[in-house]
């Protein structure tokens, strides 16, 4: 891994994605931080996600169908839902069995070695649910 160094550009970064509920994406996270310093670019809150990703410090959760990847505070290992009708992606309270990843096996590749995984559900949230009734 190559050095980095902690800038306050990479820690005002850093912070603003502390401030949301949920999981925003770099475009969500770049508007927050250009509230408070407009003279940051696009390309310095992107490469600050992705450096602050490679040192463990955030998850980036690639993207799910046609959306955008986005980013998570808790880096344990865990589960994501997202609402199909306003995009909204959650944490799901639901323990990671690594004995289950550990049986994976790829019809017609024995040598397959995997690296990561990620489970989505996917559904329709209480706010977007009550809108419907």
């Amino acid at each position: 891994m190559k050095q980095t160094r902690n800038t306050l550009q990479k820690e005002v970064t850093y912070n603003s994605l502390k401030t949301f509920m949920g999981h925003p994406t770099a475009e969500e996270v770049y508007e927050k931080v250009h509230e408070s310093f407009p003279h940051i670019s696009k390309a310095t809150v992107y490469r600050n996600l992705s450096e602050l990703e490679e040192k463990g410090k955030i998850r980036r959760i690639p993207k799910i169908g046609n959306g955008s990847d986005r980013y998570d505070m808790n880096i344990q290992p865990h589960f994501h839902a997202k609402c199909t009708k306003c995009g909204r992606v959650f944490d799901v309270d639901l323990p990671v069995d690594d004995s289950v990843v550990s049986k994976v096996n790829v019809m017609g590749d024995d040598d397959f070695k995997l690296s990561s995984y990620q489970l989505v559900f996917e559904g329709i949230c209480t706010k977007c649910n009550a809108k419907e009734i």
